[in-house]
């Protein structure tokens, strides 16, 4: 199992890295490998190929109000193709890559969590509240769903 929170120093764009970090206190190393990324494009492959289950976590803009969550089942990331990114190849062409090539993991989830752009661009800043509490919220189903994923 691996988790990855995707993102960059910029405010709300932290969102994955401090999700990440969070899950990384409360779940043991043997059930999830965890891992942050700024920006990976297609190197995000790597990470995830061969796996039998992988999360990726990310902040975007998706037209949602900010804090707002969904997540996207391995049949629907490969038609992702986010608005807002500031990956570098877009996570959703990656995954659409990953998904031509057959590389992807069987069990894949992506958990978007709603941003307005604009709260994204002071380094360190601290996430804005609705995202700060989507990000405690989804640490708490992610918490709660690793070990039975592992299983």
């Amino acid at each position: 199992m691996t988790v990855v929170g995707l993102g960059s120093p910029f405010g709300d764009d932290r969102l994955g890295w401090c999700v990440a970090e969070k899950l990384a206190a409360r779940v043991p190393p043997n059930v999830a490998r965890i891992l942050l990324r700024d920006r990976p494009g297609p190197a995000l492959l790597d990470e995830i190929a061969g796996r039998r289950a992988s999360i990726l976590i990310d902040a975007a803009d998706t037209g949602a109000s900010p804090g707002t969550i969904s997540c996207l089942s391995a049949a629907d990331v490969g038609s992702y193709r986010g608005a807002c990114s500031s990956h570098d190849l877009r996570l959703g062409e990656s995954l659409a890559l990953g998904q031509a090539l057959g590389i992807l993991p069987p069990l894949l989830h992506l958990y978007l969590v709603a941003i307005d752009p604009s709260q994204a661009v002071e380094p360190d800043a601290p996430l804005t509240p609705p995202v700060a509490a989507a990000a405690c919220d989804l640490t708490g189903r992610l918490a709660a769903l690793l070990p039975a994923w592992r299983a």
